[in-house]
């Protein structure tokens, strides 16, 4: 009975259940892993940034190769071996606290994030259509951060009060398990009607490759608009680091946390907060942003764009830690809006062959920015301290205004 529901599983059923159960396994895997690295594995502040690079540099080098995969042969497979390999990589990190370890998993859950990146959007659009992308991301996303909320609650149990000889890892464990279970379910019943594989001919070796690929660049390189977003990817990507490698360190040791309740804890209730205030934000929104065209996607974004930057810069500065966790809150509730926005312009009007290819191409130029960027952040908070560094990645976002500005104009033109 199990296989035959599986079996008649919807497109809106695969895709809702594909956001949930990442959601569900990443907030298990995520939430404490930086206290995990430091509390548990004992990696030194250039074991952490080595682990970031070689993360960000593995999944710049896969993007492009995965997303023509998807194009080529089947955008159900790369989900299906995404998800399998990000649990591979989180069952690794969690079982085996060595920095060597550590390192290769890397390398295993950059090629499982490159599978998922642009797959799941382009098998999305394929099945349901373009003109319903951006509202059913939007509900992928509060789905996903309903299913999140229970993630970070039950990470913090395990974290604190799981078995002694598992600690910290014990989340990661449960994360990396549930993704290759759905890997099975989804192999097992995930639709896909909408897309038409490459002939034969066109798979074999590198020229059916090289064909795809190059069909994906001509696409970028012939659309004004395009590229455009593109090159928005790639600061996006450089601001987004700063943030991410820091954000606990300035939590740590420039703000401080409230001795009321134990670290873990209070990661934990951030992470728990800044998903409560995505739902209560996100739905109204969902049904007013349904259907936008490309001049109100790019004035969307572009406020989206500068309130990050202004809450980043926020964070940098504060002087206390409740107006830290708002700053912090704000930023993340923010980057939920802007990402399945972005992706459904970034989708409008793509062709279906070339389409996870497009997408691997700019995630490819996210990954880009983060590796070129994050050190020289890095290098900035040594020399300057954490908030100059935070403050130099605010600004580093405002270039993107103009090419969202631009795009939109580009778009609209006949």
């Amino acid at each position: 009975m199990l296989f035959k529901n599986i079996s008649r599983m919807s497109a809106i059923r695969a895709y809702l259940s594909l956001e949930a159960v990442q959601s569900l396994a990443f907030s298990l895997a995520f939430t404490l892993q930086g206290l995990y690295f430091v509390q548990q594995a004992h990696l030194t502040p250039l074991q952490l940034l080595l682990v970031g690079a070689v993360l960000e540099g593995s999944a710049f080098l896969l993007e492009v190769p995965t997303g023509v995969i998807a194009d080529l042969y089947s955008r159900r497979l790369s989900i299906v071996l995404g998800c399998a390999f990000l649990g591979v990589g989180m069952l690794l990190v969690g079982s085996f606290p060595t920095f060597g370890v550590i390192l290769g998993a890397q390398l295993v859950s950059a090629l499982g994030y490159t599978c998922l990146s642009g797959a799941q959007e382009s098998w999305l659009a394929d099945e349901l259509g373009e003109e319903r992308l951006g509202a059913l991301l939007l509900q992928g996303a509060q789905v996903g951060r309903l299913a999140g909320v229970l993630g970070i609650l039950a990470a913090a149990g395990l974290g604190t009060f799981g078995l002694a000889t598992l600690g910290l890892g014990l989340p990661m464990l449960l994360g990396g398990a549930l993704l290759l279970g759905l890997s099975l379910v989804l192999h097992l019943g995930m639709p896909e009607d909408g897309f038409t594989p490459a002939p034969p001919q066109e798979r074999q070796g590198w020229a059916g490759f090289g064909g795809t690929l190059l069909g994906g660049v001509r696409a970028v390189r012939g659309s004004r608009v395009l590229g455009l977003l593109v090159l928005a990817a790639l600061l996006s990507g450089a601001s987004s680091e700063a943030f991410d490698r820091l954000n606990e360190f300035q939590l740590l040791r420039g703000v401080g946390l409230p001795g009321v309740l134990p670290a873990p804890l209070w990661f934990a209730a951030l992470s728990l907060a800044g998903l409560v205030a995505a739902l209560i934000v996100t739905e109204p929104l969902r049904r007013r942003l349904e259907h936008l065209d490309a001049r109100r996607s790019a004035r969307t974004l572009s406020v989206l764009t500068a309130l990050m930057a202004a809450a980043l810069l926020l964070f940098a500065f504060a002087h206390g830690f409740v107006w830290a966790a708002a700053a912090m809150t704000a930023l993340n509730v923010l980057r939920g809006l802007y990402g399945p926005l972005y992706s459904a312009w970034l989708n409008a009007g793509l062709a279906s062959r070339h389409r996870a290819t497009v997408n691997s191409l700019a995630s490819q130029a996210d990954a880009l920015g983060q590796v070129s960027f994050g050190p020289l952040f890095g290098l900035a908070g040594n020399v300057w301290g954490v908030p100059a560094a935070l403050a130099l990645a605010a600004l580093v976002r405002l270039p993107i205004l103009l090419l969202l500005r631009r795009g939109g104009k580009q778009a609209q033109t006949p």
